[in-house]
């Protein structure tokens, strides 16, 4: 079931008003504030309303609770399923009338201990006789197939005595339930040994790569416990309870992923997630890793996340990325409020709110630098066409531009005259057009330097083998972008602008619109011309370094 909309008033910190709205919810929702800024409380409203077994628990404490849901064939069809007709509709021009729209219930309807819901009227939808208990009820039906998990901000996995299978929000039962999924007979242990150890060393490496997991009887003054442990290649078993937090925060989130769908109470039901502060204790390029593991495992099994965290590296990790959505939960005066953060301007006033300085991020992993944004647009192309294009701009590397002739005015060496490219991130690559009109042409004593520089460091410099970054463009390219036959490819020292004017005489004056035109039709046919699929290969290894 997906919820379009749901909007709340009245629950501890949040005001008794329509402005506590998730709007569009998505298959990753980021909820970002300060720390007791309402976030858990948010979370609250959430598992209330995906998981039936805590109605009792909460509707009484909210005030109201609307929830926007789609129209479905299935509850029309239910409700003319003994008439031809009702009023002016029939079933399909009643369908017609209400397709892609959604309905909104009052889903608290007064509180007390039984599910209420009731249909809202809404002027834009007709509610035809009939139609209100079919929402309700496959409102209800649905609502009986999910479940909410949540792990909470408070967390550790500790030895354990044995006991039923469980996990709590806190972690407990996690001892006991991979003891069992290693030892019983009944469960397949392949889903510890195998599925869960090999996702966790996705997240963890390559700080750590872990080859054994087993649970172990250790005795203490207390008695007899069961203890998980850790082997690393090369290394001795580590008991869990004796390592870092972070890590037991990965392996809880995975047993909520992997292990927790495979119990009985679970079986023919989808899990809602909710996790709690996941960056605690955690480094924060182990943070992205798990980041990136949320995002794909919601995608891959169409299933809803909900994250509270106090991180800026959220933000990075999931704005702007498909199916993901942040609210900012703001507190003031004692009030809590909800804000989706839709523009880059939101992201920062987030930054702002968190107090974090610019000068306490790096905006992404490293930098391109290039000399004009129709150079960004051709590079963004070839990397498309030509690698597995697995990284993502604005997070695993940014674009720069350094405008023709000013890069003199920029050095990768500590000079008072000019600018410290490193100040800006510390991780680099150049893309300079060569210049040269000729074989024997020499290049200036700027690009020398700076050729010099990144050598130096080892830092990728790309000098065109053409003459600028347009000599790579193939002609069936631009034959194609602007419906013309060209007769021959643009000559490796030829002038670009001289070449292109009889086919399109306002190039000089629009080149990143003529970037824009031709780059869709730039594919692999492209990798003969000089050596641009190996400089582009190159930069791609380089962001791997990058994003290790």
């Amino acid at each position: 079931m997906d919820y379009k909309k749901v909007q709340f008033s009245g629950y501890k910190s949040f005001r008794r008003n329509d402005k506590n709205i998730l709007d569009a919810i998505g298959k990753v929702n980021v909820i970002i504030g300060k720390n007791n800024s309402g976030k858990s409380s948010l979370l609250d409203i959430i598992e209330f309303l995906y998981d039936s077994s805590r109605y009792a628990d909460y509707a009484s404490y909210i005030h109201t609770c609307h929830v926007s849901i789609p129209i479905s064939r299935e509850m029309v069809k239910d409700c003319f399923r003994f008439y031809r007709s009702i009023g002016s509709y029939t079933e399909n021009s009643y369908w017609d009338k209400v397709q892609g729209n959604c309905v909104t219930l009052d889903y608290i309807a007064g509180g007390g201990y039984k599910q209420q819901s009731k249909v809202i009227s809404d002027d834009e939808i007709p509610i035809v006789s009939g139609i209100a208990a079919s929402v309700e009820q496959e409102f209800h039906n649905q609502l009986s197939t999910l479940a909410f998990r949540r792990l909470s901000a408070e967390r550790n996995i500790v030895p354990e005595t044995v006991h039923a299978i469980y996990l709590s929000n806190t972690g407990e039962g996690a001892t006991n339930l991979i003891r069992e999924y290693l030892n019983n007979s009944n469960l397949d242990e392949k889903l510890i040994e195998k599925k869960l150890l090999g996702e966790l060393n996705k997240i963890m490496a390559p700080e750590a790569i872990f080859s054994e997991i087993r649970v172990q009887e250790i005795k203490d003054k207390e008695g007899m416990f069961w203890e998980v442990y850790l082997q690393e290649e090369g290394q001795e078993r580590v008991a869990l309870s004796k390592s870092g937090s972070g890590l037991k925060t990965i392996i809880l989130v995975l047993l909520n992923l992997i292990i927790m769908p495979e119990l009985n109470e679970y079986e023919n039901r989808k899990i809602v997630y909710g996790f709690e502060e996941l960056e605690n204790n955690l480094h924060p390029a182990l943070q992205r890793r798990l980041f990136d593991y949320l995002y794909n495992y919601a995608i891959l099994k169409d299933t809803r996340i909900f994250i509270t965290t106090h991180s800026h590296v959220a933000i990075n990790a999931f704005f702007g990325r498909d199916d993901t959505r942040i609210y900012h939960v703001i507190k003031e005066n004692g009030r809590a409020e909800i804000k989706k953060i839709d523009t880059f301007i939101d992201k920062v006033e987030i930054l702002d709110d968190l107090d974090v300085k610019a000068s306490d991020i790096l905006q992404s992993n490293g930098i391109v630098w290039v000399e004009g944004p129709s150079d960004r647009i051709y590079i963004k192309r070839w990397l498309e066409v030509f690698t597995e294009n697995a990284f993502i701009e604005g997070k695993d590397y940014q674009f720069l531009y350094y405008g023709g002739k000013t890069l003199a005015n920029y050095s990768l060496e500590e000079n008072p005259q000019l600018i410290n490219i490193l100040t800006t991130n510390h991780n680099a690559a150049i893309i300079m057009d060569s210049d040269k009109r000729n074989r024997q042409s020499k290049l200036n004593d700027t690009k020398k330097r700076v050729i010099e520089e990144f050598d130096k460091l080892g830092m990728l410099c790309w000098v065109t083998k053409g003459k600028e970054i347009e000599n790579y463009i193939s002609c069936d390219a631009i034959s194609k972008a602007l419906g013309k036959t060209l007769k021959k490819q643009c000559g490796q020292y030829q002038l670009f602008p001289d070449y292109i004017k009889i086919y399109c005489k306002s190039f000089s004056n629009q080149k990143v619109a003529f970037s824009k035109k031709v780059s869709p039709y730039i594919d692999g046919d492209n990798a003969e011309i000089l050596d641009i699929k190996k400089q582009i290969t190159a930069l791609y290894n380089e962001m791997r370094k990058w994003n290790k």
